[in-house]
């Protein structure tokens, strides 16, 4: 039960994911999510509670890696016959760690 980024394998979240892929796999695409998720969130500071926000975001963008490799879409790069899907962050998870600040209309 140790954490892979901000979550871990038996959080209430993951969990509740019940096409997740199990053990190491799992670890894996939390630990490839995390690092996506932490190139782009603000840093946090030392010590500092991890917000809920970011467990989602990170939670999101582990299930979109997992998909990803499930099916394709026409976002592949690659030559020679090979080839890799690309996917970018979704803007939820983006918004999950860099939140809008929406301006007052009076």
């Amino acid at each position: 039960m140790a954490l892979v980024g901000w979550l871990d394998t038996v959080d209430p979240l993951v969990i509740t994911w019940l096409d997740a892929p199990s053990g190491d796999e799992l670890r894996i695409f939390l630990a490839s999510a995390y690092a996506q998720c932490l190139a782009f969130a603000p840093e946090l500071a030392v010590g500092a509670v991890v917000p809920d926000n970011y467990k989602l975001a990170q939670f999101f963008q582990t299930k979109a890696l997992y998909r990803s490799q499930l099916a394709g879409s026409g976002d592949q790069i690659g030559a020679d016959g090979m080839s890799v899907t690309v996917f970018p962050m979704d803007w939820t998870v983006k918004n999950l760690l860099r939140p809008k600040k929406v301006g007052r209309v009076l």
